[in-house]
């Protein structure tokens, strides 16, 4: 177990602390500013977690860590710290649950083709498009988490990562039609 897939598998755990902090935030409001301290707490782990996704990858390219374990580990943390967030968002009916939706299925399919690829010993590495769409969903998510915006706010922050993630998507897509089509 090397130190990036500790990062992983840490970024995984830090969920937990996440969605109950986050929970509590949004669940009650109060004007002694517990919410607010919640929010703090919940945004503090959530960028924490997301700063372990830049380090965990920086070093296992650095110090030649990348194992079979870690390219399951990585993709598999980011969602699920993303999609975390984006479930406790719309259950308070703090974004679009459409918007959550198609977000999901677009994670869940491009999972299920990098395993269909993968078997057939193809590794689609990702374009700067996902990584931009992962950098966006951070940002916009980390402000919603730290400030209380309007529902209409939160969409339009989640507006840019979406088309992102429908975009890169597609690209995905079309990358791995060529790859099982040869």
């Amino acid at each position: 177990m090397n130190l990036p897939n500790k990062l992983a598998i840490l970024r995984m755990v830090l969920v937990i602390p996440f969605v109950i902090f986050l929970s509590l935030a949004l669940e009650y409001s109060d004007s002694t500013g517990i919410t607010m301290t919640m929010r703090i707490f919940a945004a503090i782990i959530f960028v924490g977690a997301a700063i372990t996704d830049y380090y965990d990858g920086k070093i296992a390219r650095k110090y030649n860590l990348i194992t079979n374990l870690g390219k399951l580990l990585d993709p598999l943390a980011d969602k699920i710290l993303v999609i975390s967030a984006l479930v406790t968002l719309a259950k308070f009916s703090q974004i679009s649950l459409w918007f959550v939706i198609i977000i999901i299925f677009r994670e869940l399919l491009i999972t299920g083709l990098r395993s269909i690829v993968a078997a057939e010993g193809v590794v689609i590495a990702a374009e700067s498009l996902g990584k931009w769409k992962t950098a966006t969903q951070m940002v916009a998510l980390t402000l919603m988490i730290l400030i209380p915006f309007s529902f209409t706010v939160n969409n339009l922050l989640l507006l840019i990562p979406l088309i992102l993630t429908v975009v890169s998507g597609v690209e995905y897509v079309l990358k791995c039609k060529n790859v099982l089509n040869k």
